[in-house]
């Protein structure tokens, strides 16, 4: 974006703010989405539980992200690109296959929880791991459809007035404008569709959850303008990048979860519960 063509340094706060958030998020992300991707492969199992494999894909997702992120770091660390043209477009591809495929495979997990609450018997044969894989292996081929024409139109450019090479900004009024209509198609499918999505899973799991409350069946616990937006997109795509950091901690939170209702489903057993472990969610 050609926000002042005399400007030629890293004076705006753009710079400091990009390479200090992505440095943090590398510097704890990795170490957090790799160790939670090794416990929900090698100790939770892939075999039977189908939130797992929704978690995995997602951590998956966070790991392509941050492995990404030292391009990024080094670009707005020295304001000049000189990785080319390829490896420009690679680091928008994965920011962008991150944020759309943690909105759908979060949509997968609300799904699954909502299948499990409210129709518990008429879904096990949906709530499956294979059925879980082929929802993943879907949602991976839609992920490359929204992100990779993301990616083409945000290819490295020459800054004449700079004399360096760009990535990740300072595109033409015409690169703006045909990318402000591609993000607007895919906020569409791949943010707010889910949300919608999302939402009203939500509502009927609490409906659900109302009506068996009321029914006392137990339940276990369990330019100027320019210039603002453009600055405004500096802070939310930072905001963004964090829920990297963010997601291990749901993954731990939903592990306990898991195991705290596979105890509580084994002692239910011993003492002829069936009913109510029909409704675990963790798809065991």
């Amino acid at each position: 974006m050609h926000l002042n063509n005399t400007d030629c340094n890293t004076s705006h706060f753009r710079y400091p703010l990009f390479t200090s958030t992505y440095s943090i998020v590398l510097l704890f992300g990795f170490p957090l989405n790799s160790v939670s991707l090794w416990i929900l492969l090698c100790r939770n199992g892939l075999k039977k539980s189908v939130p797992v494999i929704y978690m995995a894909n997602l951590a998956l997702s966070d790991l392509l992200f941050i492995i990404s992120l030292p391009f990024r770091i080094i670009y707005f660390a020295t304001g000049r690109w000189t990785l080319g043209n390829a490896l420009c477009m690679i680091p928008g591809t994965l920011f962008a296959v991150n944020i759309y495929s943690s909105s759908l495979f979060i949509t997968l997990i609300s799904v699954d929880r909502m299948l499990a609450v409210v129709y518990p018997i008429r879904s096990r044969p949906l709530r499956t791991a294979p059925v879980a894989w082929a929802l993943s292996m879907t949602v991976w081929l839609l992920i490359a459809g929204l992100a990779v024409p993301t990616a083409f139109n945000h290819p490295q450019n020459e800054d004449t007035d700079c004399n360096v090479t760009r990535c990740f900004e300072k595109y033409t009024p015409d690169e703006w404008k045909q990318g402000f209509i591609i993000l607007c198609c895919t906020t569409f499918f791949g943010i707010l569709v889910p949300f919608g999505i999302i939402l009203g899973c939500t509502v009927a799991v609490v409906r659900q959850l109302r009506s068996y409350s009321l029914s006392k069946t137990e339940i276990l616990p369990g330019e100027k303008s320019l210039d603002f937006y453009f600055n405004l997109q500096t802070v939310t795509m930072c905001m963004a990048s964090t829920n990297s950091c963010l997601d291990p901690l749901i993954y731990y939170f939903s592990s306990k979860r898991i195991q705290g209702r596979s105890r509580c489903d084994s002692s239910s057993k011993s003492i002829g519960l069936g009913l109510v472990q029909s409704t675990s969610w963790t798809g065991q």
